[in-house]
């Protein structure tokens, strides 16, 4: 819904929607929309946050899926 309202243009939902993607098993919608998310952050300057998305590109890959760590394991 976030990634709608907002017209597929916040990379911080297009990447939070692969990793339900991933999570689902659906990698290759995963790997396709966290490609986008990483075009849209690269657009904003914001490399920090495709470097980090890149890294998520490659568990979908693998087939795996992102699991953000807990308040306690960070």
């Amino acid at each position: 819904e976030a990634c709608r309202l907002t017209k597929r243009r916040d990379p911080e939902f297009l990447d939070t929607l692969a990793a339900a993607y991933a999570a689902a098993g659906k990698f290759s919608e995963a790997a396709a929309t966290a490609r986008e998310a990483i075009e849209l952050a690269n657009r904003a300057d914001n490399k920090e946050l495709a470097g980090t998305i890149q890294g998520r590109i490659e568990l979908y890959s693998q087939g795996k899926a992102y699991i953000e760590p807990s308040q306690t394991e960070k």
